[in-house]
């Protein structure tokens, strides 16, 4: 009896550690199943991961969204450095929805609003072929529309003391007793010059008319004469071109040379040098020259006077003298 006892007591503590052992067991599924619930995990969905690999990730951190069209299809699982020379960082996204992914898409992290976080944005591509399981897609980065404030600070620094300096000016002038009466006198000026200008072009609407149409005639006369414009400055080009290929200087060079060596002979002419400048400056050979002319036509003029003396003429026999 006492071994039967015995026997049902250790029944009864096999019992209970059944019991607790289940108990852990279903405590240790219910805090697996509700932690990844927490995190956004569904355990009884399709899991498929993808990769891409960032040169800059713009601040993206696990745990940040997945979206396709503004829809959430999964999350970013993990976010590490890949190589440090140079800089790759390779994220793991989970896509918990059952779509057909192109292999030609490609993931893109985007700013979630003006006031900070980043999203994982996947544009579908066009691809037949669709991406498996582990594949790495092409990625990008769009920068936020903040990115370039800090850049501009600068810049909006000097114009805000620019702004300052302008307003303590303005401030100093009317400050001083006569400062606001004389900016309303300058006031006044301008209106007054404005008045003026108007009255102006009031009185002269019609030479202002005339101007404005001969201006308008001037520009459809020079519209159509383009052609022909465009044709004189080919042949100013042409004719540039040629002087530029032209010997220039040894032309000139070439006329200086005879222009001296005809100013020499010039000179030397002048100064009764040779037979053209002793015909030029010396008159006795002039004055033998008309003798010698005076002399030949007194002997042309005997001659035919009296050509018995140089001329002998026999008829029968019988000279003449």
């Amino acid at each position: 009896m006492n071994n039967k006892a015995s026997k049902n007591s250790n029944a009864e503590k096999d019992i209970k550690k059944s019991r607790v052992a289940l108990f852990c067991i279903a405590a240790i599924l219910i805090f697996y199943i509700g932690a990844n619930f927490l995190k956004g995990l569904d355990l009884f969905s399709k899991k498929t991961y993808y990769y891409a690999v960032f040169d800059n990730v713009g601040g993206l951190l696990a745990g940040n969204p997945v979206f396709v069209n503004g829809y959430k299809i999964g999350k970013v699982t993990d976010v590490k450095m890949v190589s440090d020379n140079p800089v790759k960082i390779c994220t793991e996204m989970l896509i918990m929805e059952d779509i057909d992914i192109p292999e030609d898409s490609k993931f893109v992290v985007a700013p979630k609003d003006l006031l900070g976080g980043n999203i994982m944005n996947l544009m579908m591509g066009t691809s037949s072929r669709f991406a498996k399981n582990g594949d790495t897609l092409a990625c990008d980065v769009i920068q936020p529309l903040s990115a370039g404030i800090d850049d501009m600070k600068f810049k909006i620094n000097n114009i805000l003391s620019s702004v300052d300096t302008i307003g303590l000016s303005l401030k100093n002038v009317l400050k001083d007793d006569d400062g606001a009466k004389n900016l309303a006198q300058t006031l006044k000026n301008i209106e007054q010059i404005t008045g003026n200008l108007d009255r102006m072009i009031a009185q002269n609407e019609a030479k202002v008319g005339r101007l404005v149409t001969d201006l308008t005639t001037f520009s459809n006369t020079l519209k159509s004469a383009s052609p022909e414009l465009k044709n004189v400055i080919s042949n100013f080009n042409a004719i540039s071109d040629t002087l530029a290929k032209a010997n220039i200087a040894g032309v000139i060079y070439n006329a200086n040379k005879t222009i001296s060596d005809i100013d020499i002979m010039v000179r030397k002419v002048n100064d009764g040098k040779g037979d053209i400048g002793q015909l030029m400056n010396n008159d006795t050979l002039y004055k033998n020259l008309e003798a010698a002319t005076n002399n030949l036509n007194l002997l042309l003029k005997d001659i035919k006077q009296n050509p018995g003396r140089y001329v002998q003429v026999s008829v029968f026999g019988k000279k003449d003298k």
